[in-house]
């Protein structure tokens, strides 16, 4: 009866212990469950500094950038005078320019070319070159049909200020070579005309006799 009494409470011990771990071990699994997930923490980047720096530098530039100015063409012009009197001009010192409603480019030599010859912008800046250079008072007659563009004239013009910079700087260098060399500084004579019908008709007959040719 002792040997039965010890096995029985001996089971009651084990079950017991058997009970006690399932219940230790279900705990855990809840506690587990229970248990909140850890969040990352955030990055976040600060964009206010960069921010005045870009508005300092735009500030900066704005303050600092030096504007074109818009360019204009010097052109002199005669004094006004109330008895203004025609000069007379010999046609061995007349250069005619023309400029069509086409843009095209013509000369003539008055007493050498019986009709006006057409030229590139190229040509016609030789011929200004050297007709002031070798013709004492050369006058420039510049005529425009009025529905030529104002980049063409403005063309033929920055062709005569660079022929007429050029004179005055060999000027200015003979002057130093000879300090005793009295010369005056060079100033082209450009006189500006709208195109009449007769230049228009003169044109036309020097193309016909181009094609001809």
């Amino acid at each position: 009866m002792g040997a039965d009494l010890k096995r029985a409470i001996t089971g009651e011990v084990i079950k017991m212990a058997g009970a006690d771990t399932g219940n230790d071990k279900k705990h855990a699994d809840i506690k587990r469950g229970l248990r909140r997930p850890q969040r990352r923490a955030k990055v976040r980047i600060d964009m206010t500094p960069m921010v005045d720096i870009a508005f300092l530098l735009l500030i900066f530039y704005m303050v600092t950038t030096v504007f074109a100015r818009p360019t204009r063409m010097e052109i002199s012009l005669p004094p006004k005078s109330d008895t203004y009197e025609p000069e007379p001009i010999a046609e061995s010192k007349l250069l005619r320019l023309f400029v069509d409603k086409d843009d095209s480019f013509y000369f003539q030599i008055e007493g050498n070319m019986d009709y006006p010859a057409k030229v590139d912008l190229v040509k016609l800046a030789e011929i200004i070159n050297t007709k002031n250079r070798t013709v004492e008072d050369l006058v420039m007659l510049l005529k425009l049909d009025q529905n030529a563009s104002y980049s063409s004239m403005v063309r033929i013009i920055d062709k005569i200020q660079s022929v007429e910079s050029a004179i005055n700087n060999e000027i200015e260098i003979a002057r130093r070579c000879n300090p005793e060399l009295i010369i005056g500084d060079y100033s082209p004579r450009l006189i500006l005309r709208n195109m009449s019908a007769y230049d228009e008709y003169l044109l036309d007959v020097a193309n016909q006799e181009r094609r001809k040719q």
